[in-house]
């Protein structure tokens, strides 16, 4: 019985980590579907990015504040600490998001 525990806990851990992976290259596809050497990406210090990978993609992202406001009426609005760069809403686009996606 405890064999067949163990045995399904990794199963289910190794399903988890091949869809995470699935999805990590599905997102690094689409955005380099839109990616050339004449249209490249400026990713983390100015570099261009011609054939991104995800990480370097989600080092574009790393540093994105949402400022959570309580109004006086108890409402909550979100904001951008600073607006998002010309690359980092290129990126939402290729991917078929906008900004609200974090507000």
């Amino acid at each position: 019985m405890i064999f067949l525990k163990r045995l399904f806990s990794h199963n289910a851990i190794l399903t988890i980590l091949l869809l995470a992976l699935l999805v990590y290259k599905v997102f690094q596809r689409r955005i380099r579907q839109h990616v050339t050497e004449e249209k490249p990406l400026i990713g983390a210090a100015k570099r261009k990015l011609v054939h991104p990978t995800g990480q370097a993609i989600f080092q574009m992202f790393a540093y994105i504040q949402v400022i959570v406001l309580e109004l006086p009426n108890g409402e909550k609005q979100r904001q951008f600490g600073k607006p998002l760069t010309y690359e980092q809403r290129k990126v939402l686009t290729y991917l078929g998001f906008d900004e609200t996606i974090y507000l």
